[in-house]
C-alpha cells in the first residue's frame, strides 16, 4: 500500500482537515480491495495448481496399475524380431513360434534325340515353415506346407520332438528319413539347382514314424521306425509297411555339425570331415494285389540297402560323395532285382559372391533291358552359384548344365531277371526325360532363383 494505516493514524493526529482524511481513507479502501484481490488470486491458482497435481499423480497411479494387471494376464511380456526367421518368443524363451518361407522359380531347357524340345517355367517349390518350443525349450514342433507345381498344398513336416539333457531326442509324427544323405540337406542348401537321378531312385523324402536320436561333439545316432519310403500323409489302417533305418554319423575338425548342413563352400569356413553310413529295410506284409513301392529302382514288395558318404569342408571350397544300393524283392519273396550308383561333387568359392562348381553321378539297374533306354546312368554337370549379399543365403541364383552320356530309362523294363526292374531315375521335378531308343546325349540347362525368409 502506498498509505498505510500507521500514515492514515499520525494525520489524524496532526490535524489535518476533514475532507483530507476522507479522501485519503477512500484512497486505502481502493488498495486495501486491490490487495485484497490479488490475494484471493494467488490462493485460487495455488488450489488449481496442487488440485492438478493430485489428479495426475491419481491418473499415473490407475495406467501403471492397469498395466500391471496386463502383464499379469499375459504371464510374461512376449518379444518378436528376426533370427534365421521371424519369430515370438516368451520373455523366459519356453514359448516360441518360428517362420520360415522359400521360393523357388525355376526356368528349365531339355533337349532330346528324337522329342519335342522343352522349355519353361515353373515354381519348384513353395514353401512356409512354422517351428519353435512350447513348455520348455526341450519341447520342439516343426509344421510345414508346401504348394506344388500343379497347384494345391501338401504337407512335409509335422511332428513333434523332445530333447534330453544327455543329448539324445524322441521324435514322432511326419519327417524326412535320414537315410541317403544328398536328400538330408535341404533343397535350400543344395550345390546344384536340382538333387540328382540317383536321390530320385534311392531317397526315402519324408515318412511317418518315430526317430530315437543322440549325439555329441563327434557322433551322430539315429534309428526310424517309419511306415516306408515316400510314405507321408498315409492313413494308419492299411496293408502295414514295416519299416525301420538306421544312420551314423561321424565329425572330424573344427567344422561344426551346423556346418554339414550346406553343400554349397563359404569364404572363412572351418575345415572338417563327416563320414556317414545308413542301413534301410521296408517290408510290405501284403496279399496278392497289393501295391507294391516303387523303390531303388524296383517295383518291390520288400527291400534292403545301404549308403556310405562322405562330406569335406574348407575355406571356400567343398567336396561331397556317396555309395548306395538296394536289392528289391517281389510279392513271393523269390526275385530280387538290384540297382545301385555313386556320385562326387564339388565346388570352389571365386569370390564372397560367386561358386563353381562339378557334379557326376553314375547308376545301374543289374540285368535289365528296356525298349527306350538302357540299364546304365550317367551324367556329367556343371555351373555356379551367385548371392547378392555375400555371407547370406536368403537369395541366391543358380543356373547349371548337364549331359546324360547313356540312354535313360522310364518305368518298367521289357525285360529282367526279377520281372520288377523300374526305372526311376527321371522325373519332373529333376527336368530329366526318358530317352527314346537307344539315344543318348540328353541335354538339360537349368537356372533358379531362390528366396528364403
Amino acid at each position: 500500500m502506498s498509505i498505510s494505516i500507521g500514515a492514515l493514524i499520525l494525520m489524524a493526529v496532526a490535524g489535518t482537515g476533514q475532507d483530507d482524511q476522507i479522501q485519503a481513507l477512500q484512497k486505502l479502501v481502493h488498495e486495501l480491495r486491490e490487495d485484497v484481490s490479488e490475494l484471493k488470486n494467488e490462493k485460487n491458482e495455488n488450489w488449481l495448481n496442487q488440485q492438478r497435481t493430485e489428479e495426475i499423480r491419481e491418473l499415473i497411479s490407475d495406467v501403471l496399475a492397469d498395466a500391471d494387471s496386463r502383464v499379469q494376464l499375459q504371464g510374461s511380456t512376449v518379444l518378436a524380431g528376426y533370427d534365421g526367421g521371424a519369430f515370438l518368443t516368451s520373455v523366459d524363451g519356453n514359448w516360441k513360434l518360428k517362420i520360415n518361407g522359400q521360393i523357388q522359380a525355376r526356368w528349365l531347357y531339355n533337349k532330346a534325340d528324337n522329342q519335342m524340345l522343352q522349355h519353361g517355367f515353373e515354381q519348384r517349390r513353395t514353401k512356409v515353415t512354422f517351428s519353435g518350443t512350447v513348455i520348455d525349450p526341450s519341447w520342439k514342433y516343426k509344421m510345414t506346407t508346401t504348394w506344388g507345381r500343379g497347384g494345391g498344398s501338401n504337407t512335409e513336416d509335422a511332428h513333434i520332438q523332445k530333447t534330453f539333457e544327455n543329448g539324445s531326442w524322441f521324435k514322432f509324427g511326419q519327417f524326412k528319413a535320414w537315410f541317403l544323405r544328398e536328400n538330408i540337406i535341404s533343397s535350400s542348401k543344395q550345390l546344384t539347382v536340382e538333387r540328382s537321378m540317383l536321390d530320385n531312385a534311392f531317397t526315402y523324402g519324408w515318412t511317418q514314424g518315430l526317430e530315437l536320436g543322440w549325439r555329441n561333439e563327434d557322433v551322430r545316432l539315429i534309428g526310424q521306425y517309419i511306415d516306408g519310403p515316400n510314405q507321408s500323409n498315409t492313413p494308419a489302417l492299411q496293408d502295414p509297411v514295416n519299416a525301420w533305418l538306421a544312420r551314423a554319423e561321424f565329425r572330424f575338425g573344427n567344422a561344426d555339425w551346423k556346418d554339414f548342413n550346406y553343400h554349397t563352400s563359404k569364404n572363412g569356413a572351418a575345415d572338417g570331415l563327416l563320414v556317414g553310413i545308413a542301413y534301410q529295410n521296408f517290408d510290405i506284409s501284403a496279399q496278392s494285389g497289393t501295391p507294391s513301392i516303387e523303390y531303388g529302382n524296383a517295383n518291390a514288395f520288400e527291400s534292403n540297402g545301404w549308403t556310405i558318404d562322405a562330406s569335406f569342408r574348407g575355406d571356400g571350397w567343398n567336396v561331397f560323395g556317396y555309395y548306395v544300393t538296394t536289392e528289391g524283392k517281389n510279392l513271393a519273396r523269390t526275385l530280387e532285382q538290384k540297382s545301385d550308383g555313386w556320385l562326387i561333387q564339388g565346388g570352389f568359392m571365386l569370390n564372397d559372391n560367386l561358386e563353381l562348381f562339378g557334379q557326376y553321378q553314375n547308376g545301374n539297374i543289374a540285368g535289365a533291358t528296356w525298349t527306350n533306354g538302357s540299364n546304365d546312368m550317367d551324367a556329367i554337370r556343371v555351373g555356379f552359384n551367385y548371392w547378392p549379399v555375400a555371407g547370406s543365403n536368403n537369395v541366391k541364383w543358380t543356373t547349371d548344365i548337364g549331359w546324360a552320356g547313356e540312354s535313360l530309362a522310364a518305368g518298367g523294363a521289357t525285360t529282367s531277371t526279377s520281372g520288377i526292374a523300374s526305372a526311376d531315375w527321371e522325373g519332373t521335378g529333376n527336368g530329366w526325360r526318358g530317352d527314346s531308343g537307344t539315344n543318348d546325349g540328353q541335354m538339360l540347362l537349368r537356372t533358379q532363383l531362390q528366396l528364403l525368409f
